[in-house]
């Protein structure tokens, strides 16, 4: 009970430490500096031709999350960063993973990368780009962006949905900073400290940038007093370093190392009692779940009036070790008995990304700017969950399968950046990509901007996706769920004979301008698509069959198959205004429409209305608060209702609700300023199996120094 006091004393301590300083420093500070809010309409994107491109001029639904964005929220992962974004949803799974969706699309249809790489991941289709929305830190992120709709024919698989694609800084002077920040949930549950050091310095043609971290997560209890933690918590270590060359001529060459280093766990209790306060058995299992990735990369990039052109290699290398623990206590008469460990059980992933690639980017004339490509990805994943057919498994049980996959990738794309007149821009691309597992596939893409009038532009985008199956899919052989007394367990196996997913989308756009100060987005978007792979039973048993299954008691066999299509479409509005001088303002609205077309069912985790809504105060005086706002409704959200469901009924509900967050800081000298902060103001809490993940209100408290 003391040492809860003391943390509770420490903690208001800080806070009003913090807040004591600021009124202090805004005493002695008799003449503030004032700077000049940057705020543009029309800010450059990259990602959506791999060319530098304005966002009014593009023809695709893009959105930028600018650095000051950044800075005004205090985001310190890609899942803050992606909190306020139109048509974005980000949610947990009944892992508790973070899953991000955009415009109703499953996780895996999203393609994400930093700096245009590809990271390694997890391999199973459903948790495709889980965690790494939490993994993504911010603190050396110069913007994100947002691509809206297929992106197949310049980036090929898992491009199905969107890109999203963090773009770090490049380092211009000497600086550095330092940044703390502690947190908690409401009533003091969870949450933990995120810490970090950026360097970066230029020395003639030498640059170089150092980014280093140091986060530890609390578990959050079970408020229903069950003993269970609710989240993985734990020690991360993100690092990463940049050297950079810039020769005579202005070509650039950079290495790149980075690494984040997880060591987490998750435990949950389970209490048998004989008869009212008296327990018979009390049973302790821990998952723990330790995590490594690694990526190198070299560029050799340059850029003239006549082209822009980069090659580069890169590997990413993602390391997974997953132990569940189980201990049992028994009690006779009420006292403590016998205790029993049970032998652990490990799974092992090891997935490898080697990639090489380059394109060029030249002028042809006045009118044509081409872009052509080419890529070679190789993905090689071995591990404890997979097993291809043929291959046996040691000890003559199937807990002991291990095996190694990889399936390699070749592509050579074009693009063509058309300008007829002034008010016309027309771009089309195709791509043809080679899988020595898949064969051939060609997805081309046709948009345009028409520019009506100074004032008003029209945008329209047809374009195809599509999504290779993973190893995992294809070979997978590991039990999910082990059999209980209760009822059978589930055991999840390939099918080597999956086809990829394909897509084929449809948006048409109008944008309006008033003056400098205000614009404004109107679109209609539909993304049909087919062969979604999805998980089914086969009616079969493992003990149906103990040769093939070895050692499982009776679990269903599960496995995957294609189904037929489902059509995701809707509308979007949404705006930028500046009200005044220092007040900015954003606004969005999207109806969703997301449904299965095999059985004419809404897909789950979708909201059917979704309005966002954010302003920002930015004062010139430096040394006075700034503040920012952000809110985000869902209206008419389709869920798994875990409460009501049981394992042979699945009930599905809708509900509403709303995540509004805010922030302020204030410089406490030109270099130092602190932060206070709260997440999820209305203390919206649904966690746990198919949930939003969201654990209720959060408060933040930090500081920063930059030099």
């Amino acid at each position: 009970m003391w040492l809860k006091v003391r943390r509770f004393v420490k903690k208001r301590s800080l806070i009003f430490t913090l807040i004591g300083s600021s009124f202090l420093f805004s005493g002695v500070t008799a003449h503030a500096e004032e700077v000049t809010e940057s705020f543009t309409l029309d800010p450059m994107v990259i990602t959506a031709t791999r060319t530098e491109m304005s966002v009014k001029e593009s023809p695709s639904a893009v959105e930028i999350v600018s650095s000051k964005k950044l800075e005004e929220t205090q985001a310190k992962t890609l899942r803050d960063a992606l909190n306020s974004a139109l048509g974005v949803n980000v949610f947990n799974d009944f892992q508790g993973r973070s899953n991000v969706s955009i415009r109703g699309s499953e996780s895996r249809h999203v393609l994400i990368m930093v700096d245009g790489k590809r990271l390694g991941g997890e391999l199973s289709y459903n948790s495709a780009n889980a965690w790494d929305v939490d993994r993504i830190r911010m603190e050396d992120v110069e913007r994100v962006e947002i691509i809206r709709g297929p992106a197949g024919a310049l980036y090929g698989s898992d491009a199905m949905a969107g890109v999203i694609n963090v773009i770090t800084k490049t380092p211009e002077k000497n600086a550095g900073s330092i940044n703390y920040e502690y947190g908690w949930y409401e009533n003091g549950k969870g949450a933990g400290y995120k810490s970090n050091v950026y360097l970066q310095g230029v020395e003639k043609n030498v640059s170089y940038k150092l980014n280093a971290g140091l986060n530890n997560n609390r578990p959050y209890m079970d408020p229903a007093g069950s003993g269970d933690e609710m989240n993985f918590y734990g020690k991360e270590q993100p690092i990463s370093l940049s050297v950079g060359y810039k020769f005579d001529n202005g070509n650039q060459l950079s290495a790149d190392f980075s690494r984040i280093k997880e060591d987490n766990q998750k435990g949950s209790s389970s209490v048998t009692v004989m008869r009212p306060g008296e327990v018979w058995q009390n049973k302790k299992s821990t998952i723990y779940n330790d995590n490594k990735r690694t990526d190198y990369s070299l560029t050799y990039k340059g850029d003239d009036e006549k082209q822009s052109w980069i090659i580069r290699a890169y590997q990413s290398v993602y390391d997974k070790r997953y132990t569940s623990q189980d201990v049992t206590q028994m009690f006779t008469g009420g006292k403590p008995g016998t205790i029993t460990v049970k032998d652990p059980k490990i799974d092992t992933v090891k997935r490898t990304l080697s990639v090489i690639e380059g394109h060029d980017s030249w002028h042809m004339g006045d009118k044509h700017y081409l872009t052509a490509g080419l890529e070679y990805r190789r993905d090689n994943s071995e591990g404890t969950r997979l097993k291809k057919k043929g291959t046996p498994v040691a000890g003559g049980s199937a807990y002991n399968a291990y095996d190694e996959a990889a399936i390699n990738y070749t592509a050579v794309y074009v693009q063509d950046e058309f300008k007829p007149d002034e008010k016309w821009l027309i771009i089309p691309s195709v791509r043809y990509d080679y899988s020595d597992k898949f064969g051939s596939e060609i997805t081309s893409r046709l948009a345009t901007t028409y520019n009506a009038a100074k004032d008003i532009r029209v945008k329209a985008v047809i374009g195809q996706g599509y999504k290779t199956p993973t190893v995992n899919e294809l070979y997978h052989f590991w039990e999910m769920y082990a059999a209980n007394p209760g009822g059978s367990g589930q055991f999840f196996e390939g099918n080597p004979d999956l086809q990829p997913e394909k897509s084929l989308s449809y948006e048409l756009a109008v944008e309006k301008d008033w003056g400098d100060k205000t614009t404004a987005h109107l679109g209609i978007f539909r993304n049909d698509v087919k062969d979604l792979i999805s998980s089914y039973w086969t009616g079969r048993f493992t003990d149906d069959d103990p040769n093939s299954y070895p050692g499982l008691g009776r679990d269903q066999v599960m496995t995957y198959r294609n189904v037929p299509k489902a059509t995701l479409q809707g509308v979007e509005f949404y705006g930028s205004h500046e009200l005044g001088k220092n007040i900015f303002m954003n606004f969005g609205y999207t109806y969703l429409e997301a449904k299965d077309k095999t059985g004419g069912t809404r897909l789950t985790d979708r909201a059917k209305h979704q309005l966002t809504f954010g302003v920002s105060y930015q004062p010139q005086n430096i040394y006075a608060w700034d503040c920012s706002f952000d809110i985000v409704s869902n209206l008419n959200y389709y869920y798994h209702n875990a409460d009501k469901s049981t394992m042979g009924n699945s009930v599905y509900s809708t509900k509403n609700f709303t995540i509004a967050n805010i922030m302020a800081s204030k410089h406490l000298t030109k270099d130092a300023k602190i932060y206070l902060g709260i997440d999820n103001i209305s203390n919206h809490r649904n966690f746990g199996a198919y949930a939003d993940g969201n654990l209720g209100r959060l408060y933040r408290v930090g500081m920063e120094y930059k030099f």
